[in-house]
């Protein structure tokens, strides 16, 4: 029989890594638990939560995919990705926006996260600082920490457009500085910031010695007319420029787990020597299947973006007659991130914070949203318009109710 202080020495030697600590579990986990039970349930559930289009992969890349499986295109690649994806996202990036990166400035990885962690990995040291604009993409401040470095929340406001200033972001850095995220189009803002709001942030940023990150994983989904800008286009930028991109939202290949990164050869090749002993190459279909998907016929894309742009006019004209809510214009991506705190100020009573009210419009009003906590912003939730028109009338006239009623 061991004794107490044996059993403790036992745990502590079979307890999980100090590093697991350090990060923390997704708490969208309990919304899409409770969504999925209410679900089996049989309760009218309707869900403005998904992060992915609600469309298939579009026909000619589903065939390309079983074309490699057809054609034994089913083995490892080279550890960074094949040549000839690279040749194909080069030309690809070229077209679409202008830049130019070599097939060995390129790394293609397991989906755009996974880039996000290489880069993170290959140029942060521990107690580098990592300045990352709120609202985010709710898996940067545990990469961050996962590589050791340090979050730098900066707050915004949706006056703002959910965007930083040049005082902002000098304020901000610190000699410890050696990142600086941009998100755009934005998970969960859907904004976006234009060439010259980019170029406004240039001079601040080439007075440290920071890398931009820049994630355009929403880079084709962008409406009224707009056209992507990359901190990478500001030519004194270009060397500091950690482009990401991938497959996931543009193309609807969520599963296909497929991204991709652009930089300075050095880092790119820092990142492709973690990968190599860390996943190896991604899947050989996966990349057949986007050599598809980047170099022939766009129209799929095309048409999926414009039937956002529709459901984004549709939900905007709704959720913006809310009185006591303050809601951005979405320019890009699928969300809605509505300030809702003013609701509660409004009717003088204490405002519960977002998980509680995405908790309770999920079990009162059978919607299920994504609370704003966990996007760095407590004081809104986040709306996807990834649902048809008739699930957002429903479900936002279903929030509307629930707001009245406060």
């Amino acid at each position: 029989m061991l004794s107490h202080s044996e059993l403790v020495e036992v745990f502590l030697i079979h307890s999980p890594a100090e590093r697991t600590t350090r990060i923390s579990s997704a708490l969208t986990l309990e919304v899409v638990a409770r969504t999925a039970a209410l679900k089996a349930e049989g309760k009218p559930v309707l869900s403005l939560s998904v992060g992915e289009p609600d469309f298939d992969t579009p026909p000619p890349i589903r065939e390309a995919g079983k074309y490699a499986i057809d054609h034994g295109i089913t083995h490892y690649t080279e550890g960074r990705g094949t040549l000839a994806l690279r040749k194909a996202i080069s030309s690809k990036i070229e077209r679409d926006q202008n830049l130019s990166y070599a097939p060995d400035q390129i790394i293609v990885s397991n989906g755009g996260k996974h880039v996000i962690t290489n880069f993170l990995l290959a140029a942060i040291n521990p107690g580098d600082e990592v300045i990352l604009p709120a609202p985010y993409f709710l898996a940067y401040p545990e990469l961050i920490k996962l590589a050791e470095g340090v979050p730098v929340i900066l707050e915004t406001e949706p006056k703002n457009r959910y965007l930083i200033s040049p005082e902002q972001l000098q304020r901000a850095i610190t000699p410890k500085t050696k990142m600086i995220v941009l998100v755009t189009p934005n998970n969960p803002s859907s904004t976006t910031y234009s060439k010259e709001e980019i170029a406004a942030l240039a001079p601040v940023i080439l007075k440290s010695n920071a890398w931009v990150l820049a994630d355009e994983v929403y880079e084709h989904l962008l409406y009224d007319g707009r056209q992507q800008a990359s901190p990478a286009h500001i030519p004194e930028l270009y060397e500091r420029t950690l482009y990401v991109s991938s497959t996931s939202k543009t193309y609807a290949m969520t599963g296909w787990r497929l991204g991709w990164g652009c930089g300075p050869k050095e880092i790119v090749a820092a990142a492709a020597k973690l990968q190599s002993q860390m996943t190896s190459s991604p899947s050989a279909i996966a990349q057949h299947a986007t050599i598809e998907a980047v170099s022939n016929d766009q129209r799929d894309r095309e048409e999926m973006r414009k039937v956002f742009e529709k459901r984004r006019d549709l939900i905007y004209s709704i959720v913006s007659k809310w009185p006591h809510v303050e809601a951005p214009k979405p320019e890009g991506a699928f969300y809605m991130f509505p300030r809702i705190d003013g609701i509660w100020k409004a009717a003088g009573k204490p405002y519960p914070g977002s998980l509680k009210v995405s908790m309770q419009l999920l079990e009162e009003k059978y919607v299920a949203t994504m609370a704003g906590v966990v996007f760095g912003d407590d004081r809104a939730i986040r709306f996807s318009f990834a649902a048809s028109d008739e699930t957002i009338k429903e479900a936002c006239g279903r929030i509307e109710k629930y707001f009245r009623d406060i």
